[in-house]
């Protein structure tokens, strides 16, 4: 019996992840999108900008296809960045600037749509590519039929807008958007009460003010990182809220993947939900 006690909040918190999971995978199946395998695999991996692979530009179309289709896990999730043009359109952009990911040069906010769409995007070992910066639209049209769950991060004031074209494409179930104050947590779901939204958990004081929101738990994720204390992963299971972390193997490898073992154990000593990886093709696999 005391057991089962221990256990009931787990059991219940693996349920709603469950159950989300199952939402996103037969929103794709409605939407046209017949889905090669009908496990739920867990951890959910998540590539970060798509992954880094140095033929793909990151933040690039063709990263988040070859992420998509040779990952052996189901469903995957694409992280990405959104800025807003001069124009006013949203694109898919890590940098404030240019520079560093195309043959281009200056801001994002300073750069005409016309501009933005004549450059090429670089890979990994700086070479250009033929493939271009995407828009979030063309993102969405990509997206919409297949079982990706969108992660956001948001680099601009474009909150609204971003949600709006989210609610446009019924992607807002199939979506998270990632915030790091509680300020930004509270505005989003004042914006959407659908969206799940990723909120930065690094202490006791962070958690406290998120509790402080008194958001619904189904619609938070905690985004951990090394200095959460242990303890607090208690709370929020026992809370029936997902856990997630990135692996960071820039800052750990030199940008390589690790062994199996790291990660396997990375995983169980966080209990993740949700694993944010430069590798997410190499980690699908290892941690099978």
């Amino acid at each position: 019996m005391l057991l089962f006690y221990v256990l009931y909040p787990e059991m219940i918190r693996l349920c709603f992840v469950l159950a989300w999971c199952f939402y996103c995978i037969n929103a794709g199946a409605q939407s046209g999108y017949d889905p090669h395998a009908s496990r739920r695999d867990f951890p959910i991996v998540c590539g970060h900008r798509g992954g880094f692979y140095e033929n793909f530009p990151e933040n690039s179309l063709s990263a988040f296809d070859f992420t998509f289709n040779n990952c052996g896990r189901i469903p995957i999730i694409i992280e990405f960045d959104l800025r807003k043009s001069k124009d006013g359109t949203l694109f898919v952009m890590h940098d404030e600037t240019i520079n560093r990911t195309t043959n281009g040069d200056g801001k994002i906010s300073e750069s005409s749509d016309v501009y933005l769409k004549s450059l090429f995007l670089k890979n990994a070992n700086g070479e250009l590519t033929n493939q271009i910066i995407p828009t979030f639209d063309s993102l969405l049209i990509y997206s919409q039929n297949k079982n990706i769950i969108l992660m956001i991060d948001v680099k601009a004031d474009v909150w609204n807008e971003t949600i709006n074209k989210l609610i446009q494409k019924n992607m807002i179930y199939k979506s998270i958007l990632l915030t790091f104050t509680p300020e930004d947590t509270k505005m989003v779901y004042e914006l959407s009460s659908d969206i799940r939204i990723s909120c930065l958990i690094s202490n006791e004081n962070d958690w406290h003010a998120i509790k402080e929101l008194a958001i619904p738990t189904k619609n938070l994720i905690a985004y951990i990182n090394k200095s959460t204390p242990q303890k607090l992963m208690g709370q929020f299971k026992n809370s029936l809220m997902m856990i997630m972390t990135d692996v960071s193997e820039s800052a750990m490898n030199n940008v390589s993947p690790l062994n199996n073992k790291f990660y396997r154990k990375f995983i169980k000593k966080r209990k993740i939900d949700i694993l944010i990886t430069n590798f997410p093709v190499d980690v699908s696999n290892k941690i099978r």
